[in-house]
C-alpha cells in the first residue's frame, strides 16, 4: 500500500511539474513586460546574480544573411579565451560589402537572455535591448568612428562603400562596471532599399 501511494505521489508530482514551469515562465514575462525604464531592466537582469568581473566562456556566430544579402561576414573572431569584463576585448573580421549602402538603412536588434531554460525577448526601453532603428546611417554621424575602422576604410558615414574589408585583432576596452552572467544570444538585420543588407547571430555564455 506505501508502495502505491508513493507512486500516485510521484505521478502527482510530474504532472504537476509542467504546470509550475508554466506559471513561473509567466511570472517571469509578466516582470519584464512591466518594465519601464533601463535602469528596471539591469535590475531585472542582475538579479539574484554574484556581482564581480564575469567571463565571455562560449561564443558563436552565424552569417544569417541569405544568397542575396548585401553584406556577407566571412570570419568573426574574440579573444582573449575566456575574455574576462570589465576589461580588454580583441575583435577580428573579415567581411565585403557587395553593394554600397545608403540611407535610410534600417536595423533591427533582437537581445534574449535565457531564464528558466528558455530564452526571452529583452525589451527595448531608451534604445536599449531588442530595439529598431528607422536610420543607422543617422546614428553613426553621431559617434566618433574609431581609427581601427577608419583605417581599414571605412569612415562610418554613408554611403559605406561596396569592398572587402578585413579588420585584423584589434583591442578595444570594454567599459562597463557589471555585465550580468547567463547565456544570451542576439541577432542583429539590416536592410536597404527593401532588399536584405545583413544578418548576424551571436550566441554568448558569461560566466
Amino acid at each position: 500500500m506505501r508502495v502505491f501511494v508513493c507512486l500516485l505521489g510521484a505521478v502527482a508530482a510530474c504532472l504537476a511539474m509542467p504546470n509550475v514551469y508554466e506559471m513561473e515562465m509567466a511570472e517571469v514575462e509578466g516582470a519584464i513586460n512591466r518594465l519601464q525604464t533601463k535602469e528596471e531592466l539591469v535590475h531585472f537582469l542582475t538579479e539574484n546574480t554574484s556581482r564581480g568581473p564575469v567571463r565571455l566562456t562560449s561564443f558563436s556566430f552565424k552569417d544569417c544573411g541569405g544568397a542575396g544579402a548585401l553584406v556577407n561576414i566571412n570570419s568573426l573572431s574574440i579573444t582573449p579565451d575566456p575574455v574576462v569584463f570589465p576589461g580588454p576585448l580583441n575583435v577580428a573580421t573579415d567581411f565585403k560589402i557587395n553593394s554600397p549602402l545608403g540611407q535610410p538603412l534600417k536595423g533591427d536588434l533582437y537581445i534574449a537572455k535565457k531564464v528558466l531554460g528558455k530564452y526571452i525577448k529583452l525589451p527595448c526601453i531608451d534604445n536599449f535591448g531588442s530595439c529598431s532603428y528607422a536610420d543607422l546611417c543617422v546614428l553613426l554621424e553621431q559617434v566618433q568612428c574609431p581609427d581601427p575602422i577608419v583605417r581599414i576604410g571605412i569612415d562610418c558615414t554613408c554611403p559605406l562603400k561596396a569592398n572587402s574589408y578585413s579588420l585584423p585583432k584589434t583591442e578595444f576596452d570594454v567599459d562597463v562596471s557589471f555585465i550580468p552572467a547567463g547565456d544570451y544570444m542576439a541577432r542583429g538585420n539590416i536592410t536597404y532599399m527593401g532588399k536584405e543588407g545583413a544578418c548576424l547571430e551571436l550566441s554568448i555564455t558569461l560566466t
